[in-house]
């Protein structure tokens, strides 16, 4: 199977973040970073609420309203998939813009089990997601973070592996402990032994470590790495495609 490769569109802040600053320009920046993204060779791409920081747990409907136009203007100019991620953990409302735009995927943090982060506790609701995903005849495939970045665990590797499946998570993503951190690899080669859905890397990869990574996963999601002073530069997006998929 062909590897895949998931660009990010970090979004800037949207409107009632602490750094908003003009909507409009987030709409502009994002589709010429999705454009980018499609231009480089990627499979797809994921938007998420990046500038928004300090998260919150459960955003704000403005937060939903406004990523769902963002996305709808990447749809008319990309042809690529799309995925969404609503930070810092907010499947609902991932699921409703989704359902909104015909969305390929969503990235949910914490699937199940619980952890702490700076947000407070991340508390895993698959059974609340997936009957939500149901009664909005949501298509969009869900890809669940294991030991997610930006938090602590108190279920170990193995534990996450055993339960994933009964999360019904189409895809696990693997991460290093922080945006930006190198993946261990041992890890993603014990989760890729352990479970039988698809695996992802889902931070750290870059040029020099991918054809590493690339070995223990089915495909890579990447935002760090694809970015020049801020933006997604698309050569950068073509040489980690090239590397993942083996090219020249």
């Amino acid at each position: 199977m062909e590897k895949v490769v998931i660009g990010v569109v970090h979004l800037l802040p949207l409107p009632g973040s602490p750094e908003y600053v003009n909507f409009e320009e987030v709409i502009d920046r994002a589709v010429q970073d999705a454009k980018a993204i499609e231009d480089g060779g990627a499979d797809a791409l994921i938007i998420e609420n990046y500038g928004d920081r300090p998260f919150l747990k459960e955003v704000g409907k403005e937060v939903v309203a406004c990523m769902t136009a963002i996305a709808s203007e990447i749809k008319r100019e990309v042809s690529i998939g799309l995925g969404i991620n609503v930070l810092r953990n907010d499947a609902i409302a991932s699921l409703s813009i989704a359902k909104a735009v015909n969305a390929d995927f969503v990235r949910v943090n914490q699937l199940f089990f619980t952890s702490v982060s700076p947000e407070g506790l991340l508390e895993g609701n698959a059974g609340k997601i997936m009957r939500y995903k149901r009664q909005i005849d949501c298509k969009a495939m869900i890809f669940a973070d294991i030991m997610v970045k930006h938090a602590v665990h108190f279920a170990r590797l193995k534990e996450y592996c055993l339960n994933a499946e009964r999360s019904f998570a189409d895809a696990l993503i693997v991460t290093g402990e922080a945006t930006g951190r190198e993946v261990r690899v041992e890890d993603l080669r014990f989760v890729r032994k352990e479970v039988r859905m698809p695996v992802l890397a889902g931070s750290g990869v870059n040029a020099e470590n991918v054809k590493n990574v690339i070995k223990y996963c089915d495909g890579i999601i990447i935002g760090s790495y694809i970015k020049r002073s801020g933006r997604v530069d698309a050569e950068r997006v073509s040489k980690i495609v090239r590397l993942t998929k083996g090219e020249r």
